[in-house]
């Protein structure tokens, strides 16, 4: 009884543990880091409506972005999605990543959402790596670029260049090895392996994927630009409202407040970054001279319109009708 008790709980101990971590670090935060949590409550009740409809008015222009980015990927793959069956797909997606434990499954979904314009599952992973990484490297930028403007006490105090330092290592390293030959020619070995002909359809797409895109870069740099500009979006985004709650920092600032606490937030230690966001603002915006009754108020209110947003995606994926392979597309 008590193995199959430790079984079938086994699969949900991950997310056990990453919401036993959310809770410490909240309850952390209310009991010990805030002096008086109705702060937090009042900061956010007197907040400026239009600056906080500014700034989820910029989501619409964040799905429009990132939807196109990932339609131009699959365009290069060979596969040609309407960019409305990719809005949705993408809205879906935040649902999924909101609400359902689990890094991959706002992905899973935005692959099953177009499974009938791309029927390889394997291919449409890759892809949404790839979007992911031109994403990453757009924040990047953005981050590297605002390092000069914040001066170099601050770099050293809050360790802001070392992070960005190491994020660029990974994406770099990550990058080489997906769009390099050598991979294409190990997985072309792997594939004669008796143990692995099994697996010879799946390997056979990774290479494809891989020697398209190799042979792409120009729409790899293309999906890099608009990347940039969506995490524009994304730090002009939490500057409005920064500004609805009266918070005194220029633009420049969240430009490296932001970029380091999104790829903190990446860490996959808590639940939805709950938790780990209210401390790496806490901690970011702190160093700028704000109170930590303001950082979580921005965090939060951030929070609150992710939420907002997933349950549209909720709604869309309740109300989803299956489409049909249009005449003519590559398959994968």
């Amino acid at each position: 009884m008590g193995r199959d008790l430790v079984a079938r709980l086994r699969p949900y101990l991950p997310f056990m543990v990453k919401l036993t971590i959310s809770a410490a670090l909240i309850l952390y935060l209310l009991y010990v880091q805030i002096d008086n949590v109705d702060d937090i409550w009042l900061a956010m009740s007197q907040a400026d409506p239009l600056f906080l409809l500014l700034a989820f008015s910029l989501n619409t222009v964040g799905y429009l972005l990132c939807s196109y980015r990932w339609q131009i990927l699959l365009r290069a793959q060979g596969f040609v999605v309407p960019l409305i069956e990719l809005i949705r797909a993408y809205t879906i997606g935040i649902f999924f990543n909101s609400f359902l434990p689990g890094l991959m499954s706002g992905d899973f979904m935005r692959a099953m959402d177009v499974s009938d314009r791309v029927p390889s599952y394997t291919r449409s992973f890759l892809i949404l790596f790839v979007e992911r990484l031109t994403g990453l490297f757009g924040l990047l930028f953005l981050g590297v670029l605002a390092l000069p403007a914040i001066g170099g006490d601050l770099i050293a105090r809050t360790g802001i260049g070392w992070i960005l330092l190491a994020v660029g290592a990974i994406l770099t390293g990550l990058s080489a090895v997906f769009l390099s030959r050598p991979l294409r020619s190990g997985l072309a070995r792997l594939m004669t392996l008796p143990l692995l002909r099994k697996l010879s359809g799946i390997l056979q797409k990774i290479s494809e994927t891989s020697a398209a895109f190799a042979t792409q870069k120009g729409v790899i740099y293309r999906c890099i630009g608009i990347s940039i500009v969506f995490q524009a979006n994304v730090v002009l985004h939490y500057f409005l409202i920064g500004k609805a709650l009266q918070i005194d920092l220029p633009l420049i600032s969240y430009f490296a407040i932001i970029p380091v606490s999104l790829f903190v937030m990446m860490i996959p230690a808590s639940v939805n970054g709950i938790g780990i966001r209210e401390q790496i603002f806490i901690f970011l915006f702190g160093q700028f001279g704000v109170a930590a009754q303001l950082a979580v108020s921005l965090a939060w209110i951030a929070l609150a319109m992710v939420l907002l947003q997933a349950l549209v995606g909720g709604v869309l994926f309740a109300a989803r009708r299956k489409q049909h392979p249009v005449e003519g597309e590559l398959s994968g």
